[in-house]
């Protein structure tokens, strides 16, 4: 196995869907069908690296299920301004537009900012907006003062069972034998990589490649 590290990509492979975080995608489906109805922002947050992108394909190919749901999905940058404020809404659908990154907002001057946020409010008057960001009380404070119709989700950090599973996963990618072994991790070792990554499968991704690189090159 030495020299074929199972941990160098840091991204959610197809190995790791397997950890889908059902109970956390059905939470969010809920804040963004309550949002829909009345209109309404949800703040989706977490650390770099939790999942919160995972997530939001999850739930985004949920809602694409329905017919009468339109999704706009875009990557927060400047240019996303101009982009969102022509928008024709179909009264005939919900509608529910999701910003990825949105803690780009920062690169704008304080009157942008504000521009930003008065039309995501304006726009939650009558649809759903989904804004997807990594820090913690970010410009949502401005959102959430002028927003009644307000949600918050933070995604915390995996549990134990399912961080293990991805780590199996990734080590069953390079087996000639697949198993449910932690080989050639050991529990007490494993304990230690989940305590320190916090159960951020980014984090623990790293700290997984540098302990297997370190391991296997020692049997060679």
């Amino acid at each position: 196995m030495a020299g074929n590290n199972p941990f160098i990509s840091i991204t959610y492979s197809e190995n790791d869907i397997i950890v889908d975080r059902v109970n956390e995608r059905i939470e969010l489906l809920i804040l963004i069908n309550e949002a829909m109805e009345h209109g309404g922002i949800v703040v989706l947050e977490g650390a770099p690296g939790m999942g919160k992108s995972t997530l939001l394909n999850a739930t985004e190919k949920e809602l694409k299920k329905s017919k009468n749901i339109d999704v706009i999905r875009e990557e927060f940058t400047p240019a996303v301004y101009n982009k969102i404020r022509s928008l024709d809404i179909n009264p005939a659908k919900k509608l529910v537009i999701e910003l990825d990154d949105f803690n780009n907002v920062e690169m704008l001057d304080k009157m942008s900012q504000q521009r930003v946020i008065d039309l995501l409010y304006n726009l939650s008057q009558k649809i759903a907006v989904l804004i997807v960001e990594n820090r913690e009380d970010g410009i949502e404070k401005e959102l959430k003062a002028q927003s009644k119709q307000f949600k918050k989700y933070n995604l915390d950090g995996l549990s134990k069972e399912d961080l293990k599973q991805i780590i199996i996963n990734r080590l069953n990618s390079v087996r000639s034998t697949k198993s449910d072994s932690l080989e050639p991790f050991t529990e007490v070792e494993y304990e230690k990589i989940y305590k320190k990554a916090r159960g951020n499968p980014r984090i623990a991704l790293l700290i997984c490649s540098a302990l297997y690189d370190q391991k296997t090159n020692s049997i060679i």
